[in-house]
């Protein structure tokens, strides 16, 4: 399974804990530099390993489409037709870490301690990361638990939240 198709599956599982099951396609936008990450490419090699990746995983997520936005160059639309969101809901189930996660985030008054919690319930090896005065980065060290870098922002409205793979994440603090 390509990183793409992967991270496809945890968007999609992310989005139904979030907003419940959708019967309807999902659209995600991933900038170039993700893309070319999940699918182990370089820019110029793109568009044979989209036409490629679609060809792959038709049989599972349908037939989706891939396309770069003509207003944002550099930005691409992913969509995935229901019968690809049946599949995933069918064979994968969201992580239990991922249902508090999201639950702690939509909780009013949420707080950082809460989300702290909820990574230490699931392992005493979590790595956080103060990025500034209202921004942090959570992590598991042991990606088998939840591959991702969460970052925590809190504002006015409380605590929101960015999902990023770690490659993707460390290229943007770089930066």
């Amino acid at each position: 399974m390509k990183k793409l198709e992967h991270n496809l599956i945890d968007n999609i599982l992310e989005a139904e804990v979030k907003l419940g099951r959708a019967s309807t396609s999902i659209t995600f936008y991933y900038p170039e530099s993700s893309l070319t990450e999940l699918l182990g490419c370089r820019a110029d090699e793109l568009p044979a390993e989209i036409a490629e990746f679609i060809e792959n995983v038709k049989e599972r997520l349908g037939k989706i489409t891939i396309e770069e936005l003509a207003n944002e160059k550099g930005r691409y639309a992913v969509k995935v037709p229901s019968e690809g969101l049946d599949w995933v809901q069918a064979n994968f189930r969201p992580s239990d870490f991922m249902k508090d996660f999201i639950g702690e985030i939509q909780r009013p008054y949420n707080t950082l301690e809460g989300i702290t919690e909820i990574f230490h319930k699931f392992s005493s090896d979590v790595i956080i990361d103060k990025v500034s005065e209202n921004e942090w980065a959570f992590s598991f060290a042991d990606e088998g638990i939840d591959p991702y870098v969460y970052h925590v922002e809190q504002n006015v409205f409380g605590l929101e939240y960015h999902r990023f793979t770690r490659e993707a994440y460390a290229k943007m603090m770089a930066s």
